[in-house]
């Protein structure tokens, strides 16, 4: 597996200078999909519903800004967000988290490698 470097939308509130902050590539591991191991979200039998399309979201982080900051945003601006580059990365179901994972390279596009699996309730 190679490491693939990535541009990290650099993350920085708009009311301080970009000079005064680390800004940094973020390095991605690369892997091949499949080859999962562990315990599955789901047991019993789905053939049901196997077929039905839902929509996962990946969130990386978030940012509280005012609207003057909003409105001032322009190509090429750097937002903070309140995540560290560390942090898993939440795997959401309609709003709710179902798993945590990590940013990966899969091809050409980003991916998550599920860590964590959470109890539905």
């Amino acid at each position: 597996m190679n490491a693939i470097n990535a541009e990290s939308t650099a993350m920085e509130k708009m009311d301080q200078e970009p000079s005064s902050h680390s800004i940094k590539p973020v390095r991605l591991q690369s892997v091949e999909e499949g080859g999962a191991a562990g315990t599955s979200l789901f047991e019993g039998n789905l053939s049901l519903i196997e077929g039905v399309k839902v929509k996962l979201e990946a969130v990386v982080g978030g940012a509280e800004i005012t609207v003057g900051e909003l409105f001032a945003l322009k190509e090429q601006s750097v937002i903070k967000l309140d995540s560290l580059t560390h942090s898993p990365i939440e795997i959401r179901l309609d709003g709710r988290i179902i798993a945590t994972g990590r940013l990966v390279v899969v091809d050409d596009n980003l991916g998550v490698a599920i860590e964590e699996i959470r109890a539905l309730k």
